[in-house]
């Protein structure tokens, strides 16, 4: 997603507050679905996907635990964050004390409060530190591209990444490219200070290579034509499937894939790369591939899905992803 798309949801989100706000204030479940399902889907938490968020986390293991509303996930399927929705123009300094609560009893470092406007997220490894606020930030009193650089620290990859960094204001440098500066003077996204880094999208300018952690997908995308490893070898692409092989292919070939086995993340029945080509429950890979070394690659995965796995197995053998670059027509 580019940052040019991220402020359109964030000025889609301000038309819904001016139109229907007295009805979003009425209703929780409203608000949900109109304000922060839609933003939070922008910022890579797809609400749909039970594998990035899980809907009333349950905080505590009682039967009549709280539960927080939004379960932020990782690749591993760890908690990330927490989330307490309210209705539009609840007050939020009321409910304080329920994120840190959630987020102490879940040892959880990010606890986060908004009714779709006002957005409040709280690091809590900072709990006696006056800078235990991380974000706050209004949608409506805030012009649309100051709230989407302020809004990139939910940015999955970023906030998922345990270590998340606010970006100060962007230089353009190409058409929909950014170049983004953290605080204390460190790159958001690793890269040489005079190259623009493209944010988050699947389909970049002409002929620009960005990282592969940058990456997200979004239905009806075009894939990219080429894939550039570290070593400086390149492979054509041309499908999403090609990313996830590509990259099993080239660790492979490097001598990187020592286990028999890698599972896919969070699970114990599904295989992603094995010797036999048959998942742990004794059915066959559904769309298999060989390696060079005769490994078998399960590619029966869609566009998302592909770019998860990719990243999760380079992380898992120890590969920055962002040193893998993707090109895109």
């Amino acid at each position: 997603m580019l940052l040019d798309d991220l402020v359109g949801v964030i000025e889609l989100l301000k038309e819904r507050i001016a139109t229907h706000g007295a009805s979003l204030r009425e209703n929780e479940i409203r608000t949900r679905t109109a304000l922060i399902d839609p933003l939070l889907t922008a910022l890579g938490w797809d609400v749909s996907d039970p594998s990035l968020v899980t809907p009333e986390y349950k905080v505590g293991s009682a039967g009549n635990s709280p539960r927080a509303d939004y379960g932020l996930l990782d690749n591993n399927r760890n908690l990330v964050s927490a989330i307490e929705s309210k209705r539009l123009g609840e007050s939020l300094a009321n409910h304080e004390k329920q994120i840190f609560d959630y987020a102490w009893n879940l040892q959880i470092k990010f606890a986060g409060l908004t009714d779709g406007d006002h957005w409040y997220f709280v690091d809590l490894s900072q709990i006696a530190s006056a800078d235990k606020t991380i974000l706050q930030l209004r949608l409506t009193d805030t012009p649309a591209h100051e709230a989407a650089l302020k809004l990139l620290l939910l940015w999955r990859p970023n906030l998922a990444s345990a270590r998340p960094v606010a970006a100060n204001a962007p230089v353009l440098a190409v058409p929909n490219t950014v170049e983004v500066h953290a605080v204390n003077g460190t790159d958001l996204v690793p890269a040489p200070a005079s190259r623009p880094v493209q944010l988050a999208s699947a389909r970049p300018a002409a002929g620009n290579a960005i990282p592969l952690n940058l990456v997200q997908y979004t239905l009806g995308d075009s894939p990219p034509v080429e894939i550039r490893f570290p070593s400086g070898e390149a492979k054509e692409i041309r499908k999403w499937v090609n990313i996830w092989f590509e990259v099993c292919q080239w660790l492979d070939a490097g001598g990187r894939l020592t286990e028999e086995s890698y599972s896919l993340p969070g699970s114990k029945k599904m295989s992603l790369i094995n010797k036999s080509g048959i998942h742990p429950t004794g059915r066959k890979f559904s769309v298999s591939r060989k390696t060079s070394t005769g490994l078998f690659v399960e590619c029966n995965y869609n566009p998302g899905n592909v770019i998860r796995n990719a990243l999760f197995i380079l992380q898992e053998i120890g590969i920055p992803p962002e040193a893998v670059e993707l090109r895109f027509e």
